[in-house]
């Protein structure tokens, strides 16, 4: 019996827990997609789109500040991706030697799924590109 393994990484960030857990939630269209419907909180939902309209809603089932998001795909552009419709995002935020780390899993996107290529490396790009580049902008040194 062949074992498929979900998506996952982690990532060391230059950052406070407060600030990549704003980043994962209020901040979320800085760096990921556009947000729409949001409600940032347990129970909640939001709907992220991207430039190419394609789009998926989120209901959040685990909301624990600075700690622990789960997000269920509940909802998705329905001619592309709709494979992640029942997929769990799991975000966890550490501590390890001083540095923030951010664990992320996704529940269902392994290489049995059509999209698996492309939505691993587009994770990969939001997550280490343009997440680290928004955070490293938001603790830049204020001027006065």
């Amino acid at each position: 019996m062949e074992t498929t393994q979900d998506y996952t990484i982690s990532i060391p960030l230059e950052t406070s827990k407060q600030e990549l857990f704003s980043a994962l939630n209020e901040n979320l269209g800085q760096w990921w997609g556009t947000i729409s419907n949001s409600n940032f909180k347990e129970g909640g939902r939001f709907t992220v789109t991207f430039e190419n309209d394609y789009w998926w809603t989120f209901q959040i089932l685990e909301f624990t500040p600075n700690e622990e998001l789960i997000w269920k795909c509940i909802d998705g552009e329905p001619d592309f991706n709709k494979e992640w419709i029942g997929h769990v995002l799991h975000w966890s935020i550490i501590e390890v030697n001083h540095k923030t780390v951010l664990k992320f899993h996704q529940a269902g996107l392994n290489p049995t799924v059509d999209c698996y290529e492309i939505c691993s490396t587009t994770w990969d790009r939001f997550l280490v590109k343009e997440l680290k580049q928004f955070l490293a902008q938001r603790n830049l040194p204020k001027l006065n």
